[in-house]
């Protein structure tokens, strides 16, 4: 599998807009994500172990999501995906740390102020839309 594209586009954003849904009540959550090239199929992001978005999480593990590029990345690149498996990581925020200090700016300052709160969660990906933004090569991978 060509993963070229995919490490291209994944370079311009650290965030994405996960959409969830309980009791045909959609919502919307914009979180920092990472990701790792020797395991392209999956997608990590934490929330605080308070959050009720934990509940959300668990009740309905059936998640869609969009990237958002990093501010002035041209051509609006992008990872879309739907049907996606959200499930609890047994990876913890210390051993995901490093790639979070990489990959989002200033987020040594949300561990410092949070760091001991959050939860890990996977998104497990089956299939990956991938656009390098306009007029830029378009791609769709399987993970089965």
């Amino acid at each position: 599998m060509d993963l070229a594209l995919l490490k291209q586009v994944a370079q311009t954003t650290n965030k994405i807009a996960l959409s969830t849904a309980v009791n045909s009540e959609a919502d919307v959550k914009i979180v920092n994500f990472v990701w790792y090239a020797d395991q392209p199929d999956t997608l990590y992001f934490s929330s605080g172990k308070t959050s009720p978005a934990l509940k959300v999480y668990d009740q309905n593990p059936d998640i869609a999501f969009i990237t958002i590029p990093n501010d002035g990345t041209p051509g609006n690149p992008y990872l879309r995906a739907q049907h996606v498996k959200l499930q609890r990581s047994t990876k913890t925020m210390d051993e995901l740390l490093p790639q979070y200090l990489k990959t989002i700016p200033n987020y040594q300052q949300v561990w410092d102020a949070i760091g001991s709160t959050l939860v890990v969660f996977e998104l497990k990906l089956s299939t990956l839309f991938v656009d390098a933004g306009v007029g830029g090569e378009k791609q769709t991978l399987q993970f089965d």
